[in-house]
């Protein structure tokens, strides 16, 4: 089993709290029928020239529909606070400013199946 320490260290921008928000978001929306047909649960890698000096980290975001929500830009003292906090940022800004690459979607059903059958809230299929 991969642990976070290996995925992420304090020298990486991401703190391990991607994980949790996009665990919560998933757990509490997987019953949610409109959530499941709108929503997706992403793992992957992000870069931003300024922040992380090019350097690409793993992350977890939600996908809702048109909005990207992630623990960093959600919460308005966070690290990542923008004019998108609270709100969530638009995809395409997202993608343009991050760079996400190697993602994988869930629905919020099929990433607490994959929680369940894993006991492991981590993106599966990171490498």
């Amino acid at each position: 089993m991969i642990k976070l320490r290996q995925l992420i260290s304090e020298a990486t921008i991401a703190c391990g709290q991607c994980l949790s928000y996009a665990w919560k978001t998933y757990m509490v929306k997987q019953d949610d029928k409109q959530a499941n047909k709108k929503m997706k649960i992403v793992f992957g890698t992000v870069q931003n020239k300024w922040i992380s000096k090019g350097k690409r980290y793993p992350h977890a975001w939600v996908e809702d529909g048109s909005l990207v929500k992630d623990w960093q830009t959600m919460d308005p003292k966070g690290p990542r606070s923008s004019k998108w906090a609270g709100k969530g940022w638009p995809k395409k800004e997202f993608y343009k400013f991050w760079k996400p690459k190697d993602m994988k979607k869930y629905t919020p059903a099929a990433a607490a199946e994959k929680f369940r059958q894993t006991k492991s809230m981590m993106g599966w299929d990171w490498k």
